[in-house]
């Protein structure tokens, strides 16, 4: 049986038995790419949201395996607690970001890192504590100028922020709070152009605003590249009238540009008659063309508005084409623009279907928009609605927490072409999204991610690093302020420093502030990514009533020097595994022993037990965990070895004093390694009606790509029915 190419992904709605065989159970931080399996790529910070809370001065930092900072005064810290550094001088590398310390006393601390190869710290420097709820991110998007550049701007749940190309850093855009949102008020944003040259980024967090010409906080905003500062900017427009009959338009839960228009869906309207702000649920309005100034509901040649005719409330929308597609509490309708100068656009009713159920529980297509609710994942083209989670149609409400579906946070990889949905686990803890549904538009195969977000958004690189800055003689400076020079930089990780200029990327931020560049690197940030699938089950004799033997299973895969991964085999409905192998992702090297120990002395000696190894033999090892610096390509590329005994022998003119304790695993290995397709034969044994495995693999720098596994059966004789 081959079971390739891999088209289906995650199906959870059949019985195993009846699902197809290239299916699986359990897919995560895996996707489905081209027919294959790939381990999800890893992400690095792109750079940290000032926080807003109170600062205590930095008075030292020392240079040490586990570096301390001194305060000048009690932080008033506890161990957990994230902080972020700014202004240090000297140890320069460690302004900007966010670090989990770990309290030594009222005034010292640690971050968890090694400063001993770090710039000796000069002066000053400040700690500022991370609040989650109000520091998380909120909205990242970019702002485009007339020229097409861009520049990335995100949003926590007060303030808003610039990333700045020079210093690498965020910002803040304004000296004071222009927003007072909470867990559930995302940043919504619409960049609109005219032919004028105005340009400007529209935001709204969904909350009504102040009717003053300098509005305090919450309301529509924008930035125009001008200035840093959005809080004395009043987007409070007139809808008509004057003095004590003015109505002003203060606020919308939605904003989109189309047709030379803004539109704003859920408006806050302020009448100075009553003096009463009134929110409309099913009201859209839009401005007079090329006029975002003008709202004039009255004035021919101005703004308008219509409302739905429904009791419904706008929950979220998204544009397909030149329409607009909008999500209310029970139904679906369709926004479309018309030919009629005092009526710009009407509604249209699609259907009567709960469809959304979180503002960015939605996302657009070409030709047709994606919600997700309660009821399940659908698709609306603007005429009807359909399902589209047939192969995991209890997803939404067996997986994702009903209860905080408004943190449901949709966004396309259009790089990678897959798209995005954030989500709470019914299992978290903490009411905070924990994991991603991942949807391939290629094979539109569904897996998950486990991966701690808050929000998705693009933005553009401020590193754009040509050839030359990768030179021994001149070193580079990564993100953690260590020199590394172009031998340093596998061809991956390399390529995830050079970008295009102004290249647009997708970034991810989480609670704490941090916002990091997605689908780059080999591990989150610095920690190891887990992943592991489940397949259905395989029933070769279900035909004939006969039970089977699994021989063995043929993977077909793309080498890796580190990759290693666990395979556990199960039977019939065993919830336990009758057989647990190794496998490794190496091709054909004429393996010579396994190591089970190696020592951090001068020389390094290795046990590996029966080597068969003589003096003067060259080897090659791969795969050592802990004791990394003995893998081939790190300390050296082949090692010359003293025969010890039968069991032992000791790698010549290799000073292995400062190296890291041996931890485990690794291969002997007579030939180089090299990069190619190779086939993995893995011997299961079990004998029963179906049969599945269980894949797992850990670690940093461990990617794999698996195009096929072929499982090998035998009839046996006893029948599984009578």
């Amino acid at each position: 049986m081959l079971i390739a190419p891999f088209r289906t992904g995650l199906d959870t709605d059949q019985e195993p038995w009846l699902a197809p065989p290239d299916s699986f159970r359990e897919l995560d931080n895996i996707h489905v790419k081209h027919g294959f399996l790939q381990k999800r790529e890893g992400y690095r910070r792109f750079g940290a949201l000032i926080p807003m809370g109170a600062t205590v001065a930095i008075t030292g930092i020392t240079q040490a395996a586990l570096g301390v900072i001194t305060t000048g005064a009690p932080h008033l810290y506890t161990t957990g607690d994230r902080v972020y550094l700014t202004a240090i001088n000297g140890m320069t590398s460690l302004n900007n970001k966010i670090f989990t310390i770990i309290v030594t006393g009222a005034s010292t601390f640690t971050i968890g890192i090694n400063t001993s190869g770090l710039t000796a710290y000069g002066a000053a420097g400040t700690s500022a504590l991370i609040d989650d709820s109000t520091d998380r991110v909120m909205g990242i998007t970019r702002y485009i100028d007339a020229d097409g550049a861009g520049t990335t701007l995100a949003f926590n749940t007060n303030r808003a922020y610039r990333y700045n190309t020079a210093s690498n850093a965020f910002v803040q855009l304004d000296v004071a709070d222009i927003a007072s949102g909470g867990e559930y008020d995302y940043v919504w944003l619409a960049n609109w152009q005219s032919g004028g040259g105005t340009n400007r980024l529209y935001f709204t967090n969904g909350k009504a605003g102040t009717p003053a010409a300098a509005p305090t906080v919450d309301g529509i905003r924008y930035f125009d590249g001008t200035t840093d500062d959005t809080l004395t900017i009043a987007f409070n427009p007139t809808l008509g009238g004057a003095g004590a009959t003015e109505r002003i338009l203060v606020g919308a839960k939605l904003i989109f540009s189309l047709g030379q228009r803004l539109i704003v869906y859920g408006t806050y309207e302020y009448d100075a008659s009553t003096l009463v702000t009134t929110y409309h649920p099913q009201r859209k309005r839009w401005c007079a063309k090329q006029n975002p100034a003008n709202w004039n509901d009255v004035t021919a040649g101005g703004g308008g508005y219509t409302d739905a005719a429904t009791g419904d409330h706008i929950i979220s929308a998204r544009q397909i084409q030149n329409q607009i597609i909008v999500f209310f509490t029970n139904s679906v309708w369709n926004s479309i623009p018309t030919s009629d100068p005092n009526r710009a656009f009407k509604w249209q009713k699609i259907n009567s279907f709960r469809a959304c159920d979180g503002k960015m529980a939605s996302i657009g297509y070409d030709r047709y928009v994606v919600a997700l609710g309660i009821r399940g994942i659908t698709a609306t083209d603007g005429v009807e609605t359909k399902r589209i989670d047939d192969r995991i149609s209890e997803f939404t409400t067996d997986d994702v927490n009903v209860g905080e579906f408004q943190k449901v946070f949709c966004e396309r990889s259009y790089a990678q072409k897959r798209w995005w949905t954030l989500y709470n686990t019914i299992e978290t803890t903490d009411n905070e999204s924990d994991s991603a549904l991942i949807f391939d538009d290629e094979s539109k195969a569904f897996s998950t991610y486990t991966i701690n977000l808050n929000c998705l958004g693009y933005g553009n690189s401020g590193i754009d690093f040509g050839l030359d800055d990768f030179t021994i003689a001149n070193g580079f400076i990564n993100e953690d302020g260590e020199e590394m020079s172009l031998e340093d930089f596998g061809d991956e990780d390399f390529f995830s420093y050079f970008w295009q200029e102004n290249q647009e990327i997708l970034l991810g931020g989480d609670i704490y502030g941090d916002v990091f560049v997605l689908e780059t690197d080999g591990d989150d940030n610095g920690e190891e990514i887990s992943s592991t699938f489940s397949t259905n089950a395989w029933d070769p004799g279900k035909d004939e009533g006969f039970e089977s033997q699994l021989n063995y299973v043929d993977f077909y895969i793309d080498t890796n020097v580190n990759t290693l991964g666990t395979i556990d085999f199960y039977k019939d409905t065993d919830i336990s595994p009758y057989a647990s192998k190794k496998i490794n992702f190496l091709p054909n090297l004429n393996f010579v022993a396994s190591i089970i120990d190696a020592t951090a002395t001068n020389p390094v000696n290795v046990n590996a037990p029966n080597h068969g190894l003589v003096t003067g033999d060259v080897i090659y090892m791969y795969g050592v965990k802990g004791m990394t610096e003995i893998n081939s390509g790190v300390t050296a590329e082949s090692y010359t070895i003293t025969n010890v005994d039968g069991n032992n022998f000791t790698l010549d003119e290799i000073n292995g004093t400062t190296f890291t304790a041996y931890s485990g695993s690794g291969g002997i290995y007579r030939k180089k390694f090299y990069q190619t397709k190779t086939k993995k034969r893995v011997f299961a044994g079990g004998i029963g009606f179906q049969h599945r495995l269980k894949f797992t693999s850990s670690g940093i720098d461990t990617p794999y790509r698996i195009h096929s596994y072929s499982p090998n059966f035998r009839k046996i004789g006893k029948r599984s029915i009578n």
